[in-house]
């Protein structure tokens, strides 16, 4: 169930430009993954409980999916130590 609109938001995507270059190109690779299929990822807890997260390495993709609307918002972009704050 392919995602009909992708968005990342300005926050994330500032936040991503400070990676590496390799970190990119994963990053890139994720968010077709996530477009082809947004359950990919594993549904988060607690107060992040309408979001979901991918793993890249030791970076995290937080974001949240609406299935009535199929649509994919790309909330963080952050190394794993304070992604989840």
């Amino acid at each position: 169930m392919p995602v009909k609109t992708f968005s990342v938001s300005p926050k994330a995507s500032k936040n991503a430009n400070k990676f590496p270059s390799k970190i990119h190109r994963k990053i890139d690779r994720a968010f077709e993954i996530l477009k082809q299929n947004p359950l990919t990822g594993e549904k988060l807890r607690g107060k992040l409980a309408d979001y979901y997260k991918y793993r890249i390495g030791d970076y995290r993709i937080v974001y949240r999916f609406d299935a009535k609307k199929s649509t994919l918002l790309v909330v963080k972009i952050e190394h794993r130590q304070g992604v989840y704050r």
